[in-house]
């Protein structure tokens, strides 16, 4: 349900900011990584009251809508054009108009151009809020079993074989947990590049999670590069890669964790 034009309008219950009389506020709100039910209630509230929902993937966001039959005003934000629809967001909240930020899924900024409009927005003074919600990271670490007190993520990797074993590479001393994302198609060459620096690592990987169809295996490197059939093409892969002194005992042969 997506509502056409849109008028000056602000969140309630505890939402309004007390900032500029004629800026709108920019709330940057988390939405469901796979799971369309994995929305806040004050996530739905925003969406349905603020006059602009600025979202990366229109088309799912107006699916989330359609799902909880909220309406709302939605328009693209990048990749294309991001510059411009940057400018067009500012003037439209200093116009005293409220915008929502959304990504195609999960959080805004990570592994999403969000920071551009919430950078500007700062700048120009305009107040900003968040609306936790989901994240891809935080669920992959959260059911890997590898100690999440200290995470190091790289969401973006290098797509050449060889930049992609330089970069990996400087690594090999971490201690942290480490969080990768990569495309389905790239996993094989980023397991090829762990086998050489981590070998004996013990390894998660996370797709599709909160879908029926969620998959999330655990094992060395070497061992994942055998199982790579269980992966569909297409969607965004977690990578969890334990750190050194985190494990005691032998790592278990492949296991399917869901």
């Amino acid at each position: 349900m997506v509502r056409e034009g849109s008028q000056p309008k602000s969140a309630k219950d505890g939402d309004q900011l007390s900032g500029s009389a004629q800026s709108g506020t920019l709330y940057v709100v988390g939405t469901p990584i796979g799971n369309l039910d994995d929305i806040t209630i004050r996530a739905l509230r925003i969406l349905g009251t603020v006059s602009i929902i600025a979202s990366e993937d229109p088309a799912a966001t107006q699916a989330l809508l359609a799902h909880h039959r909220t309406a709302g005003t939605v328009t693209s934000y990048g990749p294309r054009n991001l510059g411009e629809k940057v400018a067009l967001l500012l003037s439209r909240l200093k116009e005293g108009y409220d915008v929502a930020l959304v990504s195609d899924s999960g959080t805004p900024v990570i592994y999403d151009p969000g920071s551009h409009l919430i950078k500007e927005a700062h700048r120009a003074g305009i107040p900003v809020r968040s609306v936790p919600g989901p994240s891809a990271l935080t669920a992959a670490v959260a059911i890997s079993g590898c100690s999440g007190d200290s995470l190091l993520f790289e969401g973006h990797l290098p797509r050449l074989r060889h930049s992609l074993n330089t970069f990996l590479s400087g690594f090999r001393n971490e201690r942290r947990t480490l969080v990768l994302f990569a495309a389905s198609q790239s996993i094989e060459p980023v397991l090829i590049a762990l086998a050489k620096i981590f070998p004996t690592r013990r390894v998660i990987i996370a797709q599709d999670l909160t879908k029926s169809e969620e998959r999330t295996l655990q094992g060395t490197p070497s061992m994942l590069l055998k199982h790579m059939r269980r992966l569909s093409r297409g969607e965004t892969v977690a990578v969890v890669i334990e750190g050194p002194s985190s494990r005691s005992g032998p790592i278990p042969q492949i296991t399917p964790l869901c």
